[in-house]
């Protein structure tokens, strides 16, 4: 998209621009020029980036809530009000149109009190519980109905193609998760199941193994589908949902569902086996544990392998996790230490690791954590932390030459 057209997006929002500073590390030795966004906050945090440089993700403002924002052009724009009636909201998804998905509180409190998106889970005092799949687009937000006509009490949109097709989760009204311990995080009490909305109409997709509850978090614009099914569970701050993970699943365009294997691991390991992400060739990406069942790999599935490859960590790291890729099958995602207290924003090319780390200006005040999406011109969107690890950023990484 051009400068003008770019204006025109702008002016579609409907809200005011704030001009941020945003330091630019420019070095000629160094594959990529790392541009901060800016602070997030604990509950906070990117989350994708289009083809033509637009990031949506979420940042924990004064006033202690998330709000869903827009990254462009050097400027936030906060989209999170007068958001769904609720204090909290964060973006999953946008398209190169302006459209934005994601999740947010709405005024009726879930009566199960599930805290479907996690929001307190994270430790917003503000949230309440409950969830909504909303579509932003020309500054309103817009709820998307849930299953049984609507009924269900909660759901996300995680992902939105060009074409307006949109790829989540939503609830039913059929209890599923009958172990609701909230003192142990099991918050889920209803089904939820993996779902798409075309023309605003909700579509369920099919889960395999008997699964009760999954979600969709990608779609590509042959309208196939990636996500992962499971079991209820505590909240996962590497998923962001209520979820065991127990295959990664590809959903074909009429909603066929292909179950994608493992890497050894099977239905008793530590951290299972999910997708998180697909592009316009139909590959998928993902982790999956290993044999042993407590260490896991980042993985590439392709249609023509039929598959899964694993994507090992960075060298001396335990695990690693892929959580986007691009059409030219570059992969961004993390390595992660066996004791889940360290993470290295880890890119594959050609299926080799490489730290972000040592790809960006070596007098960085960042240190980047997670590649969390990477776009055609291979621009990295990611999170960070400040040398200290104390406070989160959120980050762009620009190849050389762009």
């Amino acid at each position: 998209m051009d400068i003008v057209k770019k204006q025109i997006v702008l002016k579609r929002a409907g809200v005011v621009v704030l001009a941020l500073c945003w330091p630019l590390c420019a070095s000629a030795q160094s594959p990529y020029t790392l541009v901060d966004l800016g602070v997030v906050g604990g509950a906070g945090g990117p989350n994708h980036i289009t083809n033509n440089d637009i990031s949506v993700g979420s940042v924990q403002g004064s006033d202690g809530n998330d709000h869903a924002v827009i990254y462009f052009d050097q400027h936030i724009i906060d989209i999170s009000k007068p958001g769904l009636g609720g204090a909290n909201s964060l973006a999953f998804g946008n398209n190169p149109w302006g459209e934005v998905v994601g999740g947010a509180n709405v005024a009726n409190v879930d009566p199960k009190k599930e805290d479907f998106c996690g929001f307190q889970a994270t430790g917003i005092a503000t949230a309440t519980a409950s969830c909504r799949p909303f579509l932003w687009w020309d500054g309103q937000m817009n709820a998307l109905p849930t299953l049984d006509n609507n009924h269900g009490n909660n759901g996300i949109a995680a992902a939105i193609n060009d074409f307006g097709e949109v790829a989540g989760a939503a609830e039913n009204t059929t209890p599923g998760c009958p172990t609701q311990n909230p003192a142990a995080s099991l918050n889920q009490y209803y089904q939820y199941k993996p779902v798409l909305w075309r023309d605003h109409a909700i579509e369920e997709l099919a889960t395999v193994g008997g699964d009760p509850v999954g979600t969709a978090v990608a779609i590509n614009n042959q309208g196939e589908a990636a996500g992962m099914t499971g079991t209820c569970g505590a909240f996962n701050l590497l998923l962001g949902y209520y979820l065991n993970p127990l295959h990664a699943v590809l959903w074909e365009k009429d909603g066929t569902p292909i179950d994608l294997g493992s890497l050894g691991g099977n239905e008793q390991s530590l951290m299972g086996t999910g997708a998180k992400d697909l592009n316009h060739r139909g590959h998928v990406v993902g982790f999956s544990s290993l044999k042993d069942n407590v260490t896991f790999n980042a993985f590439l599935w392709t249609r023509e392998a039929g598959k899964m490859k694993a994507l090992v960590p960075i060298k001396g790291i335990a695990n690693s996790i892929a959580i986007a890729l691009n059409d030219r099958d570059e992969v961004v995602g993390s390595s992660i230490n066996s004791t889940f207290t360290s993470l290295t924003a880890t890119i594959w090319k050609h299926g080799v690791p490489a730290d972000l780390n040592t790809l960006i200006p070596a007098n960085s005040s960042l240190y980047l954590i997670v590649g969390c999406s990477i776009n055609s011109r291979g621009q990295i969107l990611g999170l960070a932390t400040n040398l200290a690890g104390t406070v989160y950023h959120a980050y762009e990484l620009i190849p050389a030459g762009e």
